[in-house]
């Protein structure tokens, strides 16, 4: 009885350190501890393929998910490489929705209306192995083009979507009085 409680324990040991490694290979944290933000503040992040790859994340992860925690209330916004993914209003925790995303270097930015003070900002991505490059300028790190025509063209049309949404919504608001 005793060898099958201590062979449970050891496994039970060795499943918890190989699942917290996982984790740590997916999700990074961009801010620890307290930053205050007065304007905005952008992080450089590049997703790579897994060490171990799905085929199913071949050609890009499945999602990316960002979490926001704040000493006060904050209001704000979060964006992608310049598209918002999401809004917060005086709430003291940012969660994304999961927004598709691809392999190469995005900028993460977190846009504040007034001065707050984040607690912790992480990045989680699955299928894809995130990590921050520090010491290169934002602006610097468009994401990289796919590998194939296939992928590219795919990913133009998805653009052209969010384009034509956009000019949708700007009719509909300059229709309304």
């Amino acid at each position: 009885m005793r060898i099958a409680l201590r062979r449970l324990l050891v496994a039970a040991a060795v499943l918890l350190l190989v699942a917290s490694s996982a984790w740590a290979d997916i999700h990074i944290e961009l801010v620890q501890g307290k930053r205050t933000v007065t304007d905005k503040v952008s992080f450089t992040v590049e997703i790579t393929h897994e060490r171990v790859e799905d085929p199913r994340y071949a050609k890009m992860p499945e999602f990316i998910e960002i979490t926001a925690t704040f000493l006060n209330p904050a209001s704000g916004t979060v964006s992608i490489d310049g598209t918002g993914i999401g809004r917060f209003d005086e709430t003291l925790r940012f969660n994304s929705n999961r927004t598709e995303i691809t392999y190469g270097r995005h900028v993460i930015t977190l846009q504040v209306s007034a001065p707050a003070v984040v607690t912790r900002l992480s990045v989680f991505v699955r299928g894809g192995l995130p990590r921050e490059v520090i010491g290169e300028t934002a602006a610097v790190a468009p994401a990289r083009p796919a590998a194939s025509l296939e992928d590219r063209i795919a990913e133009l049309e998805r653009r052209v979507k969010q384009l034509e949404a956009e000019v949708e919504s700007l009719k509909k608001a300059r229709r309304v009085p």
